[in-house]
């Protein structure tokens, strides 16, 4: 899986660092899955400047790639997704629609049967909530979905799970990079980087059952 640049990955780095976006302690993530650290991109929303840097890392990996060549339409999860889809859409002039999870279906602008969508999130864990929204979509709109840019990857297993469901997901970062990094610049310390190793190991070794 081909990486953005080391300079980007660092700057990224440095952002989640200053927002506090990621944080240790006893976490229940929306999947269910117990961990002991949590990653919170809202945070985003208290600094512009910060969001409006992320957005265009997330831009620079959708033209790197050539991700978008066939999209028509960006899809957001709210709420957080929102965050995100929306400058994308303007910065990069495609129309956009924001799908309510707990809706489930579009609660902002439209889709068409021949719509190819892009989803833009803030992260992938075990994969299931895009696994679950890619079916609604395909189901009650008609449209194609083989495409999601996410800023993380938490190594959960969503990546692989995805794939096989003709998904592809482009992160911007891998939990294990961002803990690397953020250990070679003193920001976390043996501990953080263990708990990290440790969970990431633990569902490598659940998938393999």
């Amino acid at each position: 899986m081909e990486l953005i640049s080391l300079e980007i990955r660092e700057e990224l780095v440095k952002i989640i660092a200053r927002l506090g976006i990621l944080s240790f302690g006893d976490y229940i993530l929306a999947n269910g899955i117990h961990t002991q650290y949590y990653l919170d991109f809202s945070l985003l929303a208290n600094n512009p400047r910060y969001l409006d840097k992320v957005v265009d890392f997330i831009i620079y990996k959708i033209k790197n790639r050539n991700i978008d060549t066939d999209v028509t339409k960006l899809v957001g999860i709210m709420n957080k997704g929102s965050l995100l889809v929306i400058p994308s859409s303007i910065k990069m002039g495609k129309p956009f629609a924001l799908f309510g999870k707990y809706e489930n279906k579009v609660l902002i602008g439209t889709l068409d049967p021949n719509d190819k969508v892009l989803i833009i999130d803030d992260l992938i864990s075990s994969g299931k909530t895009i696994s679950r929204i890619s079916r609604i979509l395909k189901n009650m709109y008609k449209c194609s979905i083989n495409k999601a840019v996410v800023i993380l990857d938490r190594e959960d297993g969503g990546i692989p799970r995805l794939k096989k469901m003709g998904i592809n997901v482009y992160p911007l970062i891998k939990m294990s990079e961002l803990i690397d990094l953020m250990y070679g610049m003193g920001i976390v310390g043996d501990e953080e980087k263990d708990i990290v190793y440790s969970e990431i190991k633990l569902r490598k070794r659940g998938l393999r059952r």
